[in-house]
């Protein structure tokens, strides 16, 4: 459900509370802070927010079959 404390230091970089808000915002994932002053992320959030950013482009180009179909009657 939620990230583990190593898994959110691994993910930022950082062991201090505030460096890792500060990380958290900068990478524009959601979280929440409990009263200890930890951010508390969702793991669905993290994993949201990877394969938004890691996702492949989307390709804009395609086969012009009317030009194969007359390439092969030639």
């Amino acid at each position: 459900m939620f990230i583990s404390r190593d898994e959110l230091q691994e993910l930022t970089g950082y062991k201090k509370k505030s460096l890792q808000v500060q990380q958290l915002q900068d990478f524009g994932i959601p979280f929440e802070v409990n009263r200890l002053g930890a951010p508390i992320v969702l793991r669905s959030s993290v994993e949201d927010a990877l394969s938004i950013s890691k996702s492949p482009k989307r390709r804009t180009h395609s086969i012009n079959l009317k030009s194969l179909h007359e390439a092969k009657a030639r």
